[in-house]
């Protein structure tokens, strides 16, 4: 049994990825919650980077169809037994392990977020705002510690203003798109650095007295951008690969990094309950307007448009950061 506000109907519309760069909209039965489980009913689902292996069939092994997307922020439509820290109607942003293109998922009760009732859906996508506040917790800066960013898309952007919020020195970003750069100066980047354009090694030794940065954040998931941020961190610095690495292995000069003596962080967790914190800090942080999220949501588009809004993410055309699954298609499009 579970107290319910849902209208009486059965099924839902979900987006189902039949095969490489075909998701269909299908009808499912709507999820009911179990013991300690709730359901929400979605307002947006973001497109995450690291699902676009699966859209274009670049995973290996996997099988089709798949049933992704766990950037879902929604109303608490139902509520199982054994639940006494959300409400129907409560607005949520959840950890969540897949089954997001949909109007409604279950999740434990505890993954769920509760928002301020100002706080927009399309902005507080708690699984990304965690993954880069726990990224931030695990490199661990102390205050006026100088940190590098190689790659400032979206997870790179929350980042640098999280380091900020920890009390981070200087903070020097870097990417090969300009359009990235002039965002991450308006959110508190103190350098920027066009890879594409100047020797990046050269400026960050010439703005760190010689030495390179006490933390240096691989934030890309190539092999290009790894072999930059090894060279930009400081002898017995922090060096954290926090990009999502997938495809061809990777090769690292291990007597450089053993003689440099560095730190070696890795950026993720798989914990729920550490996604759960970091989802937790990470609203607060939006919600006392320490992280701003308004200029990184980019694109919206409806649950029927999922494949040009992947195509778009892979493309990463100019002015492209982030896109979002709306489930009320008057909202797409803005």
């Amino acid at each position: 049994m579970s107290d319910s506000s849902n209208d009486n109907r059965s099924v839902m519309r979900a987006a189902i990825l039949q095969a490489p760069r075909r998701f269909e909209v299908v009808e499912r039965p709507i999820p009911e919650p179990g013991p300690g489980e709730i359901r929400v009913r979605a307002e947006v689902c973001g497109m995450c980077t690291g699902e676009l292996d699966q859209f274009e069939g670049r995973a290996k092994n996997l099988e089709y169809p798949r049933f992704i997307g766990h950037e879902v922020s929604g109303v608490v439509d139902a509520v199982g037994s054994r639940v006494d820290n959300v409400m129907v109607g409560d607005r949520v942003t959840v950890y969540s392990e897949g089954k997001g293109y949909a109007e409604y998922t279950v999740v434990p009760a505890s993954w769920a977020v509760k928002l301020a009732e100002s706080t927009p859906f399309e902005l507080a996508l708690g699984e990304p705002i965690a993954c880069s506040v726990n990224g931030v917790r695990k490199a661990d800066p102390q205050i006026g510690d100088s940190v590098a960013i190689v790659g400032c898309g979206f997870m790179g952007l929350i980042m640098l203003q999280v380091f900020k919020a920890r009390g981070a020195g200087t903070v020097i970003a870097i990417d090969r798109r300009d359009s990235m750069l002039d965002l991450a100066r308006s959110m508190g980047a103190d350098h920027t650095l066009n890879s594409a354009d100047v020797d990046v090694a050269a400026e960050v030794k010439g703005l760190t007295g010689g030495k390179g940065v006490d933390i240096g954040v691989e934030a890309a998931g190539i092999q290009a951008t790894l072999d930059l941020t090894t060279s930009l961190v400081r002898m017995e610095g922090k060096l954290e690969v926090f990009g999502f690495h997938l495809g061809e292995r990777r090769t690292v000069d291990w007597a450089y990094w053993n003689w440099m003596a560095f730190q070696i962080v890795n950026g993720h967790t798989r914990n729920p309950d550490v996604y759960v914190e970091g989802i937790r800090i990470g609203v607060h942080l939006m919600e006392t307007n320490r992280l701003d999220m308004s200029k990184l949501v980019t694109h919206r588009f409806p649950l029927d448009d999922i494949n040009r809004g992947f195509e778009m993410a892979v493309g990463k055309e100019e002015g492209f950061v982030k896109g979002v699954v709306v489930f009320d298609d008057s909202a797409a499009g803005r």
